[in-house]
């Protein structure tokens, strides 16, 4: 995206806070007004002190050419007194009131441009972090974690630094700047013309540094995510980490991506502080020419370029190269926020799906039967498919099972109930409709999911299980961990429902977290339950903790389960038998045992020692 894509965009976000805009414009147009009677009146100043008889000149006539002795005039005027020692004075106050004045406005700006930086950063997180939550599961399956932890904490800042930081420059700067140079030319067009000579050059020259900032601020970005990505997947694994004694594994790793994020801060540092010496350089290059220049008038004389034109005329050149030197560092600065803004906007640019909140009239009607008609599926950047034309049927009330090798496609099946994805051929369907055709959220929450890793969350047993039902009350929450068989150990806890558990329940044992999320599934009442290897990881006694509780889930439900320990599927109403993407086999624990196929030699493997 071009630059001025990208800035437009980045404004956008200042536009609620319009007022605050229009504000700090008002005050930057004071400050170079103030900035401007300032600097003339220092060479004012100095003629007052060494040539005070020069102060009382007669009124020119009025033309374009005449404008600078006009504006020594009024100023004569504005000083004139009694005594010189009078006319000082006058100056003395004048340069007092505008020097403080200037300085009020720019703090007051300062204030103005925090409040912006703060509710700019706050608005741009907020709406990041809702997009983020609507992306679809493939995103996620597709980029790591640490580069969504970036852009959401790091890119915004960067972004926000570059639009509010420079936010105050871009307002005075060029207003300073054009002031500087109307009073130039007013004093001597054509000294004011050999300055402007060079103008181009350092365009050019601001430009094509600042492309290559650009660049390397992108890569700098880039880096920065792959570190963070390091941090996070160690931390959430550090008992792996521990446990294969990987310290010195994982510290190599983190120092290799440390040390390319500093080497391209590095280029990047680099580049960005070329500009501000090499503006001041050439600016202080076309001043010594104008001194010797002018100077030589001066001293010369019989010209009508005098002293206190010449004084006035080195202090505002030389005035007019910190704006410059500002606007290049400017620059810089916005071509990094511009390196932030393309990867946060190609976030924001992302399709995400249409989640609304729930209206129980969005509900999609479940009275007959789900229907897997045809379906085959492929992963989003795959070649090789996953299904191949899965039909079948779970009448309302039954219960149907899944069974086979692993990454034969069962939990594939059960994740396009829910569309974290959308079959590529043929289609699912609810009592005859499409799933692509209803609405999301009332779809989801048709669904109620108990997997095999429990999502638990840093908070507190209650707030855990009424996760998804805010409105829960107590009674509600503990008569669904009761049905859980939860309440057994939730009693045990320091706190008992107010316990923190951790996170991702850390402080919980795998039986107990399971119950914690069948306790939740129970409190949200789902017509339709998807339990994906619930006992999978669970020791005997806990399993059958769990399998009590889950059959208390089921009881009056649709499900569509995946088991891996044959045991708690017997009583299935139908069990499907996967492998490689296909049913191979269909029917009752009973039937599939007389074809004495695949799942036949599936339940012999598991039972041969009982």
């Amino acid at each position: 995206m071009k630059p001025t894509g990208l800035y437009r965009r980045m404004i956008g976000y200042l536009l609620p806070y319009m007022h605050w805009f229009v504000l700090s414009a008002l005050a930057s147009l004071l400050i170079v007004a103030f900035d401007a009677v300032s600097l003339w009146l220092i060479a004012t100043l100095l003629h007052t002190l060494f040539k005070p008889e020069a102060i009382a000149l007669a009124r020119p006539e009025f033309t374009l050419s005449n404008i600078n002795e006009i504006l020594k005039y009024w100023t004569s005027v504005l000083i004139s007194a009694d005594s010189k020692f009078d006319s000082l004075k006058a100056v003395c106050f004048i340069m007092i009131f505008t020097f403080a004045a200037k300085n009020v406005l720019i703090y007051a700006q300062g204030l103005m441009v925090l409040v912006l930086n703060l509710r700019v950063v706050r608005d741009m997180r907020d709406l990041l972090y809702r997009h983020a939550l609507r992306l679809p599961v493939t995103y996620y399956d597709r980029n790591r974690s640490g580069k969504i932890m970036s852009l959401i904490l790091n890119d915004i800042s960067m972004i926000n630094a570059s639009m509010t930081g420079t936010f105050r420059f871009l307002l005075v700067d060029p207003i300073r700047l054009i002031a500087f140079l109307s009073l130039l030319v007013i004093i001597s067009p054509t000294l004011t013309l050999l300055v402007l000579l060079i103008y181009p050059v350092l365009g050019y020259l601001i430009v094509t540094i600042g492309k290559a900032v650009r660049r390397r601020s992108k890569r700098v970005l880039q880096t920065f995510s792959g570190l963070i990505s390091v941090l996070s997947e160690t931390i959430n694994g550090i008992r792996a980490v521990k446990m294969f004694n990987m310290n010195e594994v994982e510290t190599a790793k983190f120092e290799v991506e440390n040390q390319k994020f500093v080497r391209n801060s590095f280029r990047s540092a680099v580049m960005s502080m070329v500009t501000s010496p090499l503006t001041e350089t050439l600016g202080i290059m076309v001043t010594v020419v104008l001194l010797w220049y002018a100077g030589k008038k001066v001293l010369g004389g019989g010209s009508a370029f005098t002293a206190e034109d010449f004084l006035r005329y080195i202090v505002i050149l030389v005035s007019s190269y910190q704006p410059l030197k500002r606007l290049a560092r400017v620059n810089t600065t916005l071509q990094t926020g511009f390196a932030a803004a393309e990867r946060v906007f190609s976030l924001f640019d992302r399709s995400g799906e249409d989640l609304r909140t729930f209206a129980p009239e969005r509900l999609p009607r479940f009275e007959r039967e789900i229907a897997y008609a045809n379906v085959s599926f492929t992963y989003p950047e795959c070649d090789e498919e996953v299904l191949h034309d899965i039909s079948f049927s779970i009448p309302k009330g039954a219960n149907i099972a899944l069974v086979g090798s692993s990454g034969g496609g069962k939990s594939t099946i059960l994740d396009l109930l829910p569309r974290f994805y959308d079959v590529n051929k043929g289609a699912i369907t609810i009592d005859g409709r499409d799933i692509r055709e209803c609405d999301l959220v009332g779809l989801r929450h048709l669904l109620g999911i108990v997997s095999q890793d429990t999502i638990l969350f840093n908070d507190t047993v209650r707030n855990n299980i009424a996760y998804g039902r805010a409105d829960a009350s107590r009674q509600l929450v503990e008569d669904a961990a009761r049905a859980a068989n939860a309440m057994e150990f939730i009693t045990h806890l320091p706190q008992g429902m107010d316990t923190v558990i951790g996170e991702k329940g850390i402080t919980l044992s795998g039986g107990q977290k399971q119950r914690l999320a069948i306790a939740r599934a129970l409190l949200r009442n789902p017509p339709v339950l998807i339990l994906d290897e619930a006992t999978s990881a669970l020791d005997t006694e806990s399993e059958r903790l769990v399998q009590n509780a889950i059959n208390n889930l089921m009881e009056n439900r649709t499900a569509l389960v995946v088991a891996h320990r044959l045991s708690t599927i017997l009583h299935a109403d139908c069990i499907l038998v996967v492998e490689e993407g296909r049913i191979v086999e269909r029917g009752t624990h009973k039937e599939l045992l007389e074809k004495n196929g695949r799942y036949k030699y599936l339940y012999d493997i598991q039972f041969e020692s009982a």
